[in-house]
């Protein structure tokens, strides 16, 4: 039997190697036909709660037409800033879909944020008007930056953010590095309200929230609103007299309807999930009236296909470790 190696793949292994904004929408989006196209195998992801608040999500996925699987193991632990250690961790696994065989075994922080934020910007693309200038970001850590930076590589008119964090250092963090990175105006003296009635892009990213906070009337005509922390951030009535109520994959969404407690103050009635948008089986924003609410769950196939190109672009640059898994099949 031959010798089995997999590289691995530390954060900065996976930061080193420059992959653009672009190049993740683009691998997003194609997973997201695929999704469309039912060439997909991802079943609904099971978890663990070992704490209150926490979760460590088994995601695996097949993406069946580009020949590439493998799973992600991710936690969230939202109190873990309070002893110096991120809230979002694991690693995520790369398999040859011929033998099984791992080929890669990566980082998943980097990763899920990228892709999430991918995401947002592929539902800005479809469900956003055109002539977006405003943005609110309600919460700006981690997830509230890097979704920002990718709604601006979509949204060419976007001319102001409003951030938005319970932590004013946050707040003045995100601020420094958006207006440095894409010379937009961010504005951080300002009330959530205000944020959202005033934008047309409304993305909230906040951590262990209890009870939504956002009622319809904040939402302006032909807003496009996503939550990041399912729909928790939006009172019942938004659920209910949304315009188009769109989301990633309706059977995870409708497990997290059942399973996740909070998750929703209201069951949706769903327009399309995004792939169908994506794929022009179903038509996006058809008038700048309408507003859109985008749930987008989080699906492995999205992990799948970046965890893909990061590991070919590894391959070619000659970054990471390659480690055994096994010398022979002698086992005793």
């Amino acid at each position: 039997m031959k010798k089995v190696d997999f590289r691995y793949l530390s954060q900065e292994d996976i930061m080193g190697l420059d992959i653009s904004i672009n190049e993740i929408i683009d691998v997003v989006e194609k997973g997201l036909v695929a999704h469309s196209n039912k060439q997909i195998e991802m079943p609904p992801k099971p978890g663990i709660h070992t704490r209150d608040g926490a979760f460590i999500h088994a995601m695996p996925a097949w993406i069946k037409d580009q020949d590439i699987c493998g799973l992600k193991w991710v936690s969230g632990y939202p109190e873990n800033g309070k002893i110096d250690l991120p809230s979002i961790a694991g690693l995520m696994i790369l398999n040859d879909c011929e033998t099984g065989m791992p080929l890669s075994v990566m980082d998943c922080r980097w990763l899920t944020a990228a892709r999430t934020a991918a995401m947002t910007a592929i539902t800005a693309k479809y469900c956003a008007k055109k002539d977006s200038q405003t943005l609110a970001v309600i919460g700006t850590g981690v997830q509230g930056t890097i979704n920002a930076l990718m709604l601006h590589a979509v949204m060419p008119k976007l001319k102001r953010v409003y951030a938005q964090d319970l932590n004013e250092d946050t707040r003045v963090r995100f601020a420094k590095y958006i207006s440095e990175k894409t010379g937009i105006e961010v504005i951080t003296n300002v009330e959530t309200e205000e944020a959202i009635r005033k934008s047309d892009f409304v993305l909230t990213a906040t951590e262990n929230l209890k009870k939504p906070f956002i009622p319809f009337e904040w939402l302006k005509e032909g807003v496009c609103a996503c939550g990041l922390e399912a729909a928790r951030a939006f009172n019942k009535d938004v659920i209910e007299s949304i315009d188009k109520f769109v989301t990633d994959d309706w059977g995870q969404t409708s497990y997290w309807l059942k399973t996740a407690a909070g998750a929703f103050a209201a069951p949706p009635n769903l327009y399309a999930e995004i792939g169908d948008i994506v794929s022009h089986k179903k038509a996006g924003r058809v008038n700048d009236k309408e507003r859109f609410l985008v749930i987008n769950i989080g699906m492995a196939i999205d992990d799948v296909a970046l965890a893909s190109l990061i590991y070919k672009k590894a391959v070619e640059k000659e970054i990471g470790q390659d480690l055994t898994l096994m010398e022979n099949d002698k086992m005793f």
